[in-house]
């Protein structure tokens, strides 16, 4: 496969089908993924998709479809129905993490228990486990199984983080990659970005109300907290940048915060705090909301542009993906391809709307199934 940085088109000639827990439980009667194309259980890492379901994962060839490794987690899937809340392995180095939700079977006069199983899959053939570890989870994470999400945030300097999630309750660990083992434990702790030194995250502190704090990434010690928020929300906004908002803040309390000391880098731009945004990996955040699309400078928060409905004769797409510096969806008259720094269309067409990008090929949805077509141009 040809790499191209970034896909200008993708070709639906050479598409080969995913697995089918890359979409499992995870589509609407519409068609349409439910919560987002961001939260489908896949990692695209160059011209392979690593494909993650409640009980393994599978290592696709994007060139030609077929499964080239897999690798299954060592005990038994916490609750029943689980498909549609697996979240998507993350790229570490020259492994990729992904978290499984087991169930600790009763033992003596010990009560079963939940775990949660980190695996590193490597990202070379044959693809299987470098290493893996299994970790007991607090007795609320077995009483509230349906709702239970795990997710792996990220690796840094020898320290992988996992978070576990289930309502209005969390918990975060520091895993020694060396070891193996538990560095420290934040209970309360949703954690979204690890890097430059530090994890950060927001800290379950009352039913519906949060408080983003960083931690340092090798002790856990916590080294800022910022305000409590109603229904916070925290997004990567960049390297060493997350996005702090809610829905009842001020305006001026929607702002990209530094990781390092939970200060503020730059405040959003008026109108975005109820907005989705997607960091495009360089250097532009793309917020949809609504109809409207508008895209902000990751760096200094400055608004770039903004495309209302009906505006200069134009109709905001809806768009699926953000990937380095293109901005893909579908508008009025078919899939169409942005520029992220200045919203303008694009002359060639992307011939698809991808839900996943990367220089190798985008992800498609056809039929509540997700195909992978290689990239063009």
């Amino acid at each position: 496969m040809t790499a191209y940085d970034p896909p200008q088109w993708f070709d639906a000639r050479g598409r080969v089908l995913l697995p089918e827990a890359a979409t499992k439980g995870r589509t609407n009667l519409a068609g349409q993924v439910r919560g987002g194309s961001e939260d489908l259980p896949v990692l695209l890492h160059e011209s392979r998709a690593f494909v993650a379901s409640p009980t393994g994962v599978e290592v696709v060839d994007l060139a030609d479809g077929r499964t080239v490794g897999q690798e299954a987690a060592s005990g038994e899937a916490l609750g029943k129905d689980r498909d549609g809340y697996v979240l998507p392995p993350v790229l570490a180095g020259g492994e990729v993490l992904v978290p499984f939700l087991l169930t600790v079977p009763a033992s003596g006069t010990y009560t079963a228990r939940a775990a949660v199983e980190l695996v590193a899959v490597s990202t070379t053939a044959p693809y299987k486990a470098a290493w893996r570890t299994t970790i007991k989870l607090p007795e609320w994470a077995a009483k509230a199984s349906g709702k239970v999400q795990a997710a792996a945030v990220g690796a840094e300097n020898g320290t992988a983080v996992v978070t576990v999630t289930g309502g209005d309750e969390a918990v975060s660990y520091g895993i020694d990659t060396a070891s193996r083992t538990v560095r420290w434990t934040q209970p309360g702790m949703e954690a979204v970005h690890t890097g430059t030194g530090m994890a950060a995250g927001l800290f379950h502190a009352e039913p519906l109300t949060y408080v983003p704090i960083g931690v340092d990434l090798v002790t856990g010690t916590e080294k800022w907290r910022g305000e409590k928020t109603y229904a916070a929300i925290m997004d990567v906004a960049g390297p060493g940048t997350v996005r702090v908002a809610g829905p009842q803040v001020g305006e001026k309390d929607d702002r990209l915060l530094d990781v390092t000391n939970g200060e503020p880098r730059a405040t959003m731009p008026p109108g975005l705090r109820s907005a989705g945004c997607t960091y495009d990996r360089v250097a532009t955040l793309v917020c949809m909301h609504g109809f409207t699309v508008a895209a902000v400078d990751a760096a200094s928060g400055s608004l770039l542009w903004s495309l209302k409905p009906d505006e200069a004769g134009r109709t905001p797409p809806k768009v699926t993906e953000v990937w380095h510096g293109r901005v893909y969806g579908r508008a009025v008259g078919g899939p169409v391809a942005l520029d992220a720094r200045t919203g303008a269309d694009l002359p060639t067409p992307p011939r698809a709307v991808p839900l996943l990008v990367n220089e190798y090929a985008g992800l498609v949805l056809d039929d509540n199934r997700l195909y992978g077509y290689p990239a063009g141009g």
